[in-house]
Formats: C-alpha cells, structure tokens, sequence
C-alpha cells in the first residue's frame, strides 16, 4: 500500500495534466497550420489554371473564400500554439488567446458557410445554419469575455445555441472536398475531415460539450460542483482526439492512394512535380494530426483520474471534519465497591 498522501498524487497528476495539455495545443496549432499549407497551394494551383468566365464566377468566388478560410485557420493555428506556450509559464491559457482563437475559428467557418453557399445550386439548410451558428459564437464568446459574472451564463448560453447549430452542421460539413471536387471529379472520392481535421460526427460532439463546459463553469466557478467541468472537459478532449486520430489517419491513406495512381489517373495525374510534391507534404503533415489525437485522448483520460482524485480528496476533508465536529459521547464510569 502506497504511504503518499492524497493531495501529492493529485498534485503529481495534475502537472502530467499540464504538460500533456501544453503538448496537445501546441501540436494540434502547429498541425493547423502544416496541414493547411497543402491546402492553400492546391487551390491556389488551381485557381491558376482556371480562367474568369461568367460561368465560373461563382465558383472562384467560392475558392476564393475557401483560401481565405484555410489562411485565417493557419493564423489560429499560430494563436493556439502560442497560447499552449504561454500556458506552460503562467499554468492556464491567456483568456486574450482564447478570445481571439474562438473569433478567428468563428470566421472560419463563416467563409467556408458563404464559399459553400455560392456552390450549392439551391441555399440549403446546413448552408444557412453555417453562416448563422459562427454569428452566434461570435457573439455569445464576446459576451462570456466581459468582466461580469451575471452575462457569463448569457454568452455561455449563446455558445451552447451555436455549438448545437454547428453540430448539425458537422453531420453534413462543406469540406475542402467540396471545391475541389467542383474542380476535379476525382477528389469526391476523398474521405476528407470535418472542419477541424476531425471525424465529422465527433467534432459536431465536441463542439456541443466544449459549450456546455464553459456554461458550467460560468456557474459553478470556484465551487466544489466545478469538477463537473473537468469531467466535460476530459469527455471533449476524447471525443475530439479520437476524432483527430481517426479522421487524419483515414485522410493521409487516402491522400498516399492518390498520390499511388498519380502516373495514371486521379487528381495528381499529370500535375507539375512541386504539386505533387505537396501533394507528399501534405499526406505526411497529416501525422501531427495523428499524434496530436493521441495526446488529446491522453489528456481525457487523465482527466477522468484528476477527477475522480479530486472528489476523493474533497470527500475524505469534508468526512474528517464532520468527524471531528461530531459531539463524543463519553462512556459512563462503573462504580467498583
């Protein structure tokens, strides 16, 4: 039986949690940014070889807005691994990161919303709620960021509608697929991820329980209930991870199979080596994906043991006081002759 106390083995768990949580942001930005330069350059090789006609014009325009969505993500991807740094020296993440990191994300979207709008013969639903749910988050992050703890349930709550909305969305995502199969037929057949390089079903989750996080914490701050938030936390950064490691694993076979048929067919036939070569770049970058995955899944499990070694704690403090607190009853002396 081990003689440490309690409270050192949390403490021993939670700098693991820190270091592992600095891991994960730090790879996840660097993937955002590597992932996206493959991106970038296939759209903007091809916007090179397509000329503006009135029957284009729309989809340029939709290419366009995907570029700048894949660009903003880049520069998110720079806030989120400069935030994990900065987390490493002050022990929690910079609330003016997390404020910019949530807007950046938000726009984001919003492009890759009105650039899948403008492809789409008929505005579906997806597409409006697209351009809807990014607006709400926008505004609802913007509220929770104000220095008053009555309007934190208010932004919170804004966040939970968005986040709800943009579940819906990730059921069904417009992916970088969607433009570049409009360019070439052979990229339908791609299995591309979610918005944010994971399976799409698994981000719609985590987008809902990183909202409810925050709307229980905006309650139960500093309060006991607080490991509630924890424990959400630690199911987002799982759901998320296995996600990230399914999606980006699944994408870069699928980009190597690609890259495989390129001497006879498929989207890489007959391209300029440097593409094809970003083409490689691009299947292998999806790797620190992969790894940031499995950090991120790391993390969740760990914070279910944080958790549960917190409750512990507070449990046998909250014992050991009703204990002591407790009126003794003194056993009556017999009288001996």
């Amino acid at each position: 039986m081990s003689n440490s106390p309690p409270k050192l083995k949390t403490i021993g768990i939670e700098s693991i949690m820190r270091k592992l949580i600095l891991a994960a942001v730090v790879i996840v930005g660097i993937g955002y940014i590597l992932t996206n330069i493959g991106g970038v350059t296939m759209l903007g090789y091809f916007l090179t070889t397509r000329s503006i006609t009135t029957t284009e014009i729309f989809l340029i325009s939709s290419a366009v807005l995907f570029l700048i969505a894949l660009i903003v993500l880049m520069i998110t991807g720079v806030f989120l691994a400069i935030g994990g740094l900065q987390y490493s020296k002050g022990g929690s993440l910079p609330q003016g990161v997390i404020f910019v990191s949530t807007l950046l994300a938000s726009f984001y979207l919003l492009c890759l919303g009105i650039g899948s709008a403008l492809l789409l013969p008929q505005v579906s639903v997806n597409a409006w709620l697209l351009v809807v749910a990014p607006i709400i988050v926008m505004v609802g992050t913007a509220i929770y960021m104000i220095p008053t703890f009555h309007l934190r349930p208010i932004g919170s709550l804004l966040g939970i509608i968005g986040g709800i909305l943009l579940a819906v969305v990730m059921l069904d995502p417009p992916t970088l697929g969607l433009i570049l199969g409009s360019m070439n037929e052979m990229w339908n057949d791609v299995p591309f991820t979610g918005s944010f390089m994971a399976m799409s079903f698994l981000e719609g989750l985590a987008f809902v329980l990183g909202s409810l996080a925050a709307f229980v914490h905006s309650i139960f701050a500093e309060r006991k209930e607080d490991l509630l938030t924890h424990v959400i936390l630690a199911i987002t950064g799982l759901v998320y991870g296995i996600g990230m490691f399914a999606g980006s694993l699944i994408l870069s076979f699928s980009f190597l199979n690609l890259l495989w048929k390129a001497p006879w067919l498929g989207p890489f036939y007959n391209v300029p080596n440097w593409v094809f070569g970003m083409g490689v770049f691009w299947s292998a970058s999806l790797i620190i994906q992969v790894i940031g995955g499995i950090v991120l899944i790391v993390c969740g499990c760990m914070g279910f043991t944080f958790a549960a070694q917190e409750f512990s704690q507070q449990w046998l403090i909250s014992y050991s006081i009703e204990t002591i607190d407790a009126p003794r009853k003194v056993p009556r002396r017999t009288k001996t002759r």
